[in-house]
């Protein structure tokens, strides 16, 4: 016990003098502005933007400061993951796959599964949930994407990938 409340500590130590060296991201101000289309808005960003509005399209525009957004970023990132598990395993028993992770660098959903879980019609149809949920997140961040990939792939070795779709946001 006390050696992971000393892990604990030390991470923590970690994180604090990797934030106290951060520096501006780079944005105008310190402040970050997304326009979210509205039907990708799930509304998320209002726990941490510094103000929203809605735009003539319809759209909303939420500001923020770097540190806002950077938070917003990554919990958003995670509920949208855990939201898509959630989804699927719903479709299946509880042992169903390992885990759901976006990962923003490759602009994908990355599904792990267990050897033997892929089924490629069932993941072809689940695919398109986790797209939808995919792009709540993909289409919130500053510079949104416009395509993604589902991926479907072996949860010990992402690179064994079972299978792969495309989707292109409205």
């Amino acid at each position: 016990m006390k050696r992971l409340f000393a892990i604990i500590l030390a991470v923590a130590m970690i994180c604090a003098l990797l934030c106290a060296c951060g520096g501006n991201s780079g944005s105008a101000n310190g402040k970050v502005t997304t326009t979210v289309n509205s039907k990708y808005d799930d509304g998320y960003a209002n726990k941490y933007a510094s103000s929203s509005s809605v735009n003539s399209d319809g759209n909303t525009v939420y500001e923020f400061t770097d540190s806002q957004y950077k938070s917003y970023q990554e919990n958003h990132k995670n509920t949208v993951s855990s939201d898509i598990q959630n989804e699927l395993v719903a479709k299946h028993d509880k042992s169903y796959g390992q885990y759901v992770f976006i990962d923003e660098d490759a602009k994908s959903v990355m599904v792990g599964l267990n050897e033997g879980d892929y089924d490629e019609a069932t993941a072809a149809d689940e695919a398109k949930i986790a797209a939808d949920y995919g792009f709540k997140y993909f289409q919130s961040l500053q510079n949104p994407v416009q395509s993604i990939k589902v991926v479907f792939c072996n949860a010990g070795d992402r690179s064994k990938v079972y299978g792969s779709f495309d989707f292109t946001a409205e």
